[in-house]
């Protein structure tokens, strides 16, 4: 049951979903305290008890902002795919409840004129993870295995679309300007297997003599994919990768997407939610 906790889960990242995310849980927060008031909250002034009360869902919201999309955006080798798992989703769930609880606690100290008190830290922090921490872990959990369920299904529907074997397409040439002043590099589309972006560079596997290579060019991978012709079929599968869908030997799906395992490589690239569709139509037409 805990090897569950080490299997890969998609990392947070600056998406507008995060964002909407962030609203509606402080909105929840807010109405929650403001119909329910589970815990007796003692309010200095009750004529501004609505406003306070909201001002917890509004505190809440700032926190999931500053977690779900400013740091996967300042921090994206930290919240990186290749290394996130389940227990680290957990993790940074509880670690977003504790910022909540020590900025609420703060706060009601603040509207009823309150010196710091460790007793009421810790009574804040509790009541906060008596609201949190089950369905959180319970919700990661049951999210994990609705991802896992529906990425398998759609690496099954693929594979039964796609050819036991694509023969590699007519030979194409690409030729792509790096952003080094004059110079141009060139590769036969059928000796490409993948592009990986590292910062503003991109290492590159291919084949050279029947023997696998990598080379690095100072070029973005947006860049590299705009050079590419729109009949290509080096298709972009991820926000890190552009890899030659006539590669792909097998398919499969785990929480994060799905994974392409290529002929002769050892190397699996991944293919995000948002590029599922497109892999998927990629070897629909290619039957």
């Amino acid at each position: 049951m805990l090897r569950i906790l080490t299997h890969k889960y998609p990392a947070p990242s600056p998406v507008l979903r995060n964002l909407i995310t962030a609203v509606l849980f402080g909105l929840f927060i807010a109405l929650f305290l403001l119909f329910f008031e589970p815990f007796d909250i003692n309010l200095s002034n009750n004529e501004d008890k609505v406003f306070q009360l909201l001002f917890f869902g509004f505190i809440s919201t700032i926190v999931l902002v500053l977690f779900l999309y400013i740091l996967p955006l300042l921090l994206p080798k930290v919240f990186s795919d290749k290394h996130w798992e389940v227990r680290h989703q957990i993790i940074f769930y509880f670690i977003i409840l504790l910022v909540i609880a020590t900025f609420n606690g703060i706060y009601t100290n603040y509207i009823n004129s309150l010196t710091f008190s460790w007793y009421n830290y810790w009574l804040i922090i509790n009541r906060t993870f008596v609201l949190g921490c089950i369905p959180i872990a319970f919700i990661t959990m049951l999210d994990y295995h609705k991802k896992v369920k529906f990425n398998n299904n759609q690496a099954a529907t693929i594979l039964k679309k796609k050819k036991k074997h694509l023969e590699d397409s007519k030979e194409t040439k690409h030729q792509i300007s790096t952003d080094l002043k004059n110079e141009t590099f060139s590769f036969s589309e059928n000796d490409f297997y993948y592009a990986i972006a590292v910062g503003n560079y991109i290492d590159m596997c291919f084949l050279d003599e029947n023997t696998l290579k990598k080379a690095t060019y100072r070029i973005s991978l947006s860049s590299f994919e705009m050079q590419l012709a729109e009949t290509s079929n080096l298709i972009r599968c991820h926000r890190s990768y552009i890899v030659n869908l006539k590669k792909v030997e097998n398919i499969s799906g785990n929480a994060q997407g799905l994974k392409l395992e290529l002929k002769n490589q050892t190397e699996i690239v991944p293919v995000s939610r948002k590029y599922i569709p497109i892999v998927k139509q990629f070897f629909t037409e290619n039957l």
